[in-house]
């Protein structure tokens, strides 16, 4: 049997060229990284992803890229709306996410976007995008993101909806801060849906531990930094998994021929490596008032001269928790339960990491629907035609 028969002899040689290829590939990686290291970059993705979309044969991937457009300015912060095609629901979602990392995590990939999915189901979607702060946002407060960003968002949703009121949805840090706008502002807030944001920061793992005011002062931090950098914040997540920095890509080397893998890990990465500053003295009150007090959750915080109280919450709830959060532990998120005045509250849980709600493959199959049932009964009909 000849080599081209596909014979011994066409095994032996295409598998060893896999090796040589892979051998190739560990150390292109390793050049990669070290080149890294040189230039203490704290995370590698620049250095190492042109190297698997030559290898694997693929491109830029298609983060963020639903239809939309911007409604609203203010500062450096957009509102974008995602206008549904055919739309079911008067009432709009709003979005609210994390000072720390982009928005578009809602929005990954096509397929894979949490926004996607919502426009498809009739939904009029708005999410905040809080811009790159500078120098002149490292002087604002809590007041000035809520009674001013959040309050401003609102109501441009609602005069351009055309909807009496919204449902607020808060991820992560976004979702504590849109827990508080709620409570200090609840006029024309019709529902509420808490994904994987931490509440009781008494249970605020790893990041309670690491803010401890006897090891961290977050005062020191701010005076000398103003906004926090971005290498510092890249930093602490970093240390979460140090030894996943770089296993991870020998991980996807090895699995160059699964396009749809490449991608998804490409998104996750260009998503991971796009951080921004964190503007000072929201910092400040965040990591006191949050973690290192709790008072947050224990109704001591105030913004503006105001308390935030968490009972003066009494709209319909949905609080959505990932039980492998590492983020917002399970225990700090479904806190908030006990902690509202809400008759209607729902409790979901999902077998997936913080991350892994708005980009599992487990999202439009078994998560969204979900969501998208409980904002449809709980959501003002759009007229028929």
């Amino acid at each position: 049997m000849s080599a081209g028969d596909g014979g011994p002899f066409a095994r032996v040689k295409g598998a060893a060229r896999r090796l040589a290829d892979m051998a190739q590939g560990t150390a292109a990686i390793s050049s990669a990284w070290q080149r890294a290291l040189r230039d203490r970059a704290i995370s590698p993705t620049r250095y190492l992803a042109p190297l698997v979309k030559r290898a694997a044969g693929v491109g830029d991937p298609p983060v963020n890229s639903t239809p939309k457009r911007v409604v609203y300015a203010r500062g450096g912060m957009k509102l974008v709306r995602f206008e549904p095609a055919v739309r079911r629901f008067r009432t709009p979602i709003l979005f609210v996410y994390s000072l720390i990392n982009r928005y578009y995590i809602l929005d990954f990939l096509p397929g894979r976007s949490l926004i996607e999915f919502m426009t498809n189901q009739g939904f009029d979607v708005y999410a905040i995008d809080w811009g790159t702060p500078g120098p002149v946002e490292q002087d604002l407060t809590w007041d000035d993101l809520l009674g001013g960003f959040v309050e401003a968002a609102k109501r441009w949703v609602l005069k351009i909806s055309g909807a009496d009121d919204l449902t607020m949805y808060g991820y992560c840090m976004g979702g504590t801060m849109a827990l508080a706008a709620a409570a200090l502002y609840p006029q024309g807030v019709r529902n509420f849906v808490a994904q994987a944001t931490p509440v009781d920061f008494k249970h605020g793992g790893i990041f309670t531990t690491w803010t401890d005011p006897e090891f961290f002062d977050v005062d020191a931090m701010v005076d000398a930094y103003g906004n926090v950098p971005i290498d510092l914040m890249e930093a602490g997540f970093s240390m979460m998994a140090p030894v996943q920095r770089i296993s991870k890509w020998f991980e996807v080397f090895r699995r160059l021929e699964d396009r749809e893998f490449v991608t998804n890990f490409l998104a996750m990465e260009h998503w991971a490596a796009d951080n921004v500053p964190f503007p000072g003295e929201v910092y400040r009150q965040y990591i006191k008032d949050c973690y290192q007090e709790n008072n947050f959750f224990e109704g001591r915080m105030v913004v503006g001269r105001r308390r935030v109280d968490l009972g003066a919450i009494a709209c319909p709830l949905l609080v959505l928790v990932a039980v492998n959060d590492t983020i917002a532990p399970p225990a700090s998120s479904e806190a908030l339960l006990g902690a509202v005045t809400s008759a209607d509250k729902t409790l979901l849980r999902f077998p997936v990491g913080h991350i892994g709600l708005s980009t599992s493959s487990k999202g439009p199959k078994v998560i969204w629907p979900r969501v998208a049932g409980w904002l449809g009964e709980h959501s003002e009909p759009w007229p028929a035609a």
